[in-house]
Parts: structure tokens; sequence; C-alpha cells
């Protein structure tokens, strides 16, 4: 459970979800390891998985202002620029152009 964090930041392209960050983590069921994960961080891995995306949005568009919202969107395992648009501002208030100009 200790690498758990470090896995998910490392692969946050490929960890979408709950589920798989549990195959990830060598685990068979998804809710047994969302079990361990609360009892060891005192948080919920879903939680994890979405402040990890707003933390590499950040930093991605802070590192490369001429990205576009389509790159943002892969880089964060997400379908496309469209659903990052809904992420974004579902989270944050904000659309990520907004982001980017500010």
């Amino acid at each position: 459970m200790e690498n758990a964090l470090q896995i998910a930041r490392e692969n946050i392209k490929e960890i979408r979800t709950v589920t798989e960050w549990a195959e990830e983590m060598n685990y068979n069921s998804s809710k047994y390891f969302s079990r361990r994960f609360r009892n060891h961080y005192q948080a919920r891995p879903k939680l994890k998985l979405i402040e990890f995306r707003l933390e590499k949005f950040c930093e991605l568009i802070k590192e490369k202002s001429e990205i576009s919202c389509y790159e943002i969107a892969f880089e964060l395992g997400l379908k496309d620029d469209i659903a990052l648009n809904k992420f974004i501002k579902r989270h944050t208030g904000k659309p990520p152009r907004e982001w980017k100009n500010g």
C-alpha cells in the first residue's frame, strides 16, 4: 500500500478507475483495495485519482502554455477535449480555457 500513490501518479494516463488502479497494484478485488487504501491513507482512492489528474492538469498548463486541450486530455487519460472540459469544470468550477488564459 505504501507505493500506491506513486504508482497512480506515474500511471495517471493508464489508470482511469479504481478498478484499474487495484489491478495495477495486483489486487483481485477493487473493493478490498479501496478498503485497504482508505484505512491506510484516510482518503477514498477515487478522490485521490481526481486530485492527481487536477495536479497534472495544472502542471501541464504551467509548463506548456501552447499545449492544446486535446493534448492535455490525452496526458490525463481522458477521451477527448470535451471530456477534459467536463472534468475540469466539474472539479474546479472553471473550464480549461480560463485556466490556460488566467
